[in-house]
């Protein structure tokens, strides 16, 4: 584990952004693969020719760090790919986004080609589909030449549920995009029976006024919560120097603000409705809002609170205004989620705004460009960690 996590952490030293995207199979919505891409400071693409950098030879060890099955589509430059050919990769599904077309790659079952649908030429196994670039009757008349031009179609920027849809409708094999972490508000959908019971028991957990034997009580009136919180709480994740025994004992040990974040988290993986996925987005906002605290000079447990509860509005599908007139927050993390106000609330959009790659809005001037990306490697890495640990 050191060794991977070593190889993971070298990617720190890039001097750039780096963007880890899920592509989902369109039917499931489970995650057949995710994309990796590699930016400079602006987050624009680097040149063909751009300088290999030393962690490319570790790649290997540093997807294991990202995914647990490895499959991996790459943007890179075609220096990069030169090089990449070099060196060994045991048990890795490439996928490469080819720009530079002198390169050859080798014989390998586990390397294969993507290509842009603007400059198709009909030899890549994967055609990206980007439908900023695309109307949907140009989509429309070109399916049944890219269909039979390429086993796989992918979609890019897949950000509103219109766009899932049409997708949909014309059975695009791969998706890509943030519609999964969004609203679904085209119907006045009800909240579920096993979501109100959530709700209800994240507003107790958010109880301000609440004492630790009633903190405990709570918890432990749901069987599995308390069961799943203690199984975790003594994993190799916490790495704690004693087993904890109660779920009283885990609040004196852990403090009530981190049991309450904890076990809120727990209740959040337990919709079975929605993608796992968005679980590990939620996850992956919490930690980097949390990373990002001391930049802010803010509370770290608020900064996680607001990353995770960000993700309520996709899991409900209801607008966040509603969900929160129920939840007895602070008015700080009120504030954060509503309005992106508040040390918090800065913090919280920047990590938005790095997810879905907007580069243009993020403001460097708290927090660096290296801070970002430090910030945004460690929340994957313990995001990857703590999945294992709760689907174990």
């Amino acid at each position: 584990m050191t060794e991977i996590y070593t190889a993971y952490d070298s990617l720190k030293n890039f001097n750039g952004l780096i963007h880890r995207q899920p592509l989902f199979i369109s039917k499931k919505l489970d995650v057949d693969s995710y994309h990796l891409t590699f930016l400079d400071t602006e987050g624009n693409p680097l040149g063909e020719d751009a300088p290999v950098p030393d962690f490319l030879s570790q790649l290997s060890a540093i997807l294991k760090a990202i995914n647990h099955n490895q499959k991996t589509l790459l943007t890179i430059p075609g220096s990069w790919q030169k090089a990449l050919f070099e060196y060994e990769m045991p048990g890795i599904d490439l996928i490469i986004e080819a720009n530079d077309r002198s390169i050859t790659k080798p014989a390998s079952s586990h390397v294969s080609y993507a290509e842009n649908a603007k400059s198709n030429v009909g030899n890549g196994r994967t055609l990206l589909i980007d439908l900023e670039e695309f109307s949907e009757n140009e989509i429309s008349e070109n399916l049944p030449k890219w269909r039979q031009q390429h086993p796989v179609l992918c979609a890019l920027n897949v950000n509103a549920f219109s766009q899932f849809s049409l997708c949909q409708l014309h059975d695009i094999d791969l998706l890509q995009g943030f519609f999964y972490t969004l609203p679904d508000n085209s119907i006045d959908k009800k909240i579920a029976p096993a979501a109100q019971t959530l709700m209800e028991l994240l507003v107790k957990l958010q109880d301000p006024e609440v004492e630790v034997d009633e903190l405990a009580e709570i918890i432990n009136q749901d069987v599995a919560l308390s069961y799943k919180l203690l199984r975790l709480i003594n994993s190799a994740f916490f790495g704690l120097p004693r087993e904890v025994g109660s779920t009283r004992q885990a609040i004196v040990m852990l403090g009530q603000n981190k049991i309450k974040t904890w076990a809120s988290l727990l209740c959040l993986s337990g919709l079975d409705d929605k993608p796992n996925e968005l679980r590990t987005t939620a996850m992956i906002r919490g930690r980097m809002c949390e990373l990002l605290a001391k930049h802010y000079k803010g509370h770290a447990d608020v900064f996680f609170a607001a990353g995770l509860f960000s993700t309520l509005d996709a899991l409900m599908d209801k607008p966040l205004e509603v969900l929160l007139q129920d939840l007895p927050l602070s008015e700080e993390l009120h504030s954060a989620l509503l309005h992106k106000e508040g040390p918090a609330g800065n913090a919280l959009n920047q990590v938005l705004n790095y997810e879905r790659g907007n580069w243009s809005a993020i403001d460097y001037s708290v927090a660096s460009s290296d801070a970002l990306l430090s910030a945004y490697l460690d929340a994957l890495y313990w995001a990857k960690e703590l999945n294992l640990q709760l689907n174990d």
